[in-house]
């Protein structure tokens, strides 16, 4: 689902209001996990060196997709710490990935698993 929104749309709430109700749970139930791991590795319960290797491409790649709707929720519902957590962990596993795999480049593939 995620490979179909656009990344920089001109109205993310006209993407957001054409979404499906599947489609909007989709959405916040990814958002709903980026924060129980937000949750769990800003208090160190789960120390960041052990999940960033494996967690921090599902992470970018879900951010980079997301952020301008969640800046729009924000914006519509006067919430400015809306999913502020998991924003937190998209840019620690960005400068994470920058400094540990420099190389790397995101991309979207065709049907892939």
């Amino acid at each position: 689902m995620f490979q179909h929104l656009p990344e920089n749309p001109v109205d993310p709430g006209e993407v957001i209001r054409s979404l499906s109700s599947e489609g909007q749970d989709s959405i916040k139930i990814v958002l709903n996990s980026l924060d129980r791991v937000a949750f769990l590795t800003q208090t160190n319960w789960i120390p960041e060196e052990m999940v960033m290797p494996w967690m921090n491409p599902m992470v970018v790649k879900t951010w980079v997709k997301l952020t301008l709707y969640v800046t729009y929720e924000r914006q519509r519902r006067h919430e400015p710490d809306y999913y502020q957590a998991a924003q937190q962990l998209a840019e620690r596993c960005l400068i994470w990935r920058k400094q540990n795999v420099p190389e790397a480049r995101l991309s979207w593939v065709e049907d892939a698993l």
